[in-house]
């Protein structure tokens, strides 16, 4: 028994400590902003096909996490959901173990940078790629070459449109 407690304090023991002392953690200032609405505009062809989405990213504040690891520290958490009611704008999808689909906002943001930067970019965001093999699910970005040469998807335009913030 002893052993059992030695064992569990040494591996889970440091993790544990790190945690509580995030919740002592002062919390980061809340944000000026804490609802914003993105509109967007994006053209796709697949299969030569050609498709468009036009849709709206809602954010809102959703008080604070703590985040462990390497710089461990209390962040801002943001719910994050499209105005049409789906999860995500799927490219593709296999069943449950692969997906490509657009990661439109990046989730960990201030909105307050949203208005210095009404100029910002209208790059076609990050198109993510899930893969569930049963055990973990693992993501990862995946280049525009990649989308086009493996799924036949080319992208044509994205463009986001007047921000509303609150």
């Amino acid at each position: 028994m002893v052993f059992i407690l030695v064992i569990f304090t040494l591996t889970i023991g440091p993790w544990l400590l790190i945690y509580v002392g995030l919740l002592f953690e002062e919390n980061p200032p809340k944000p000026k902003y804490t609802y914003g609405e993105f509109p967007f505009h994006l053209e796709y062809e697949i299969n030569g096909q050609r498709m468009i989405v036009e849709d709206t990213v809602i954010v809102k504040f959703d008080g604070f996490r703590a985040e462990s690891g390497i710089g461990s520290k209390k962040k801002i958490n943001w719910k994050q959901s499209l105005k049409s009611g789906k999860k995500d704008v799927i490219f593709f999808q296999d069943g449950d173990s692969e997906k490509i689909y657009l990661n439109v906002r990046e989730e960990d943001y201030k909105l307050e940078d949203e208005i210095r930067n009404r100029n910002y970019n209208n790059d076609i965001p990050f198109i993510m790629k899930e893969v569930d093999d049963g055990r973990y699910i693992s993501g990862s970005v995946i280049s525009e070459h990649e989308l086009y040469s493996n799924y036949k998807i080319k992208l044509i335009k994205f463009e986001y449109e007047e921000i509303l913030l609150r």
